[in-house]
């Protein structure tokens, strides 16, 4: 029997590679993973990541904060944000992301360069204009 001229090719039988869809299995322990969920996960802690490099840099800037203690300050913050995430997740961190200490480092140059920008801005507009 020809196939149809806008079917697919093979026949579209029961042959070939199973369908995956929208889940993806997980070599480790065999749970599906939903790949538009893990993806709104990186966005959301992304989106996390900068405002925490925000708020860090607005406290390094009216701190007066300067070298490395600015520095310090970013990474104490994107620390303790990560930890409260962490938490809020229950501890379960394999539920919402691939791997478990993506939540710590996932997104860390975003952050950062959020943090240089808002640490200068008001560094300069409270302690030197």
């Amino acid at each position: 029997m020809p196939s149809k001229p806008g079917g697919k090719p093979g026949g579209g039988g029961g042959g070939g590679e199973p369908k995956r869809g929208r889940l993806e299995q997980k070599d480790e322990d065999g749970e599906f993973l939903n790949i538009m969920a893990l993806q709104h996960n990186a966005r959301a802690l992304a989106h996390a990541r900068v405002f925490s490099g925000v708020m860090a840099g607005c406290v390094a800037g009216l701190l007066r904060c300067e070298g490395l203690a600015g520095l310090f300050v970013f990474v104490f913050v994107t620390l303790a944000h990560s930890a409260m995430i962490f938490v809020k997740m229950s501890f379960q961190v394999q539920r919402h992301f691939p791997k478990p200490h993506d939540i710590f480092v996932s997104s860390f140059a975003g952050g950062i360069m959020s943090f240089i920008l808002f640490w200068t801005l008001s560094f300069d507009v409270v302690h030197i204009f």
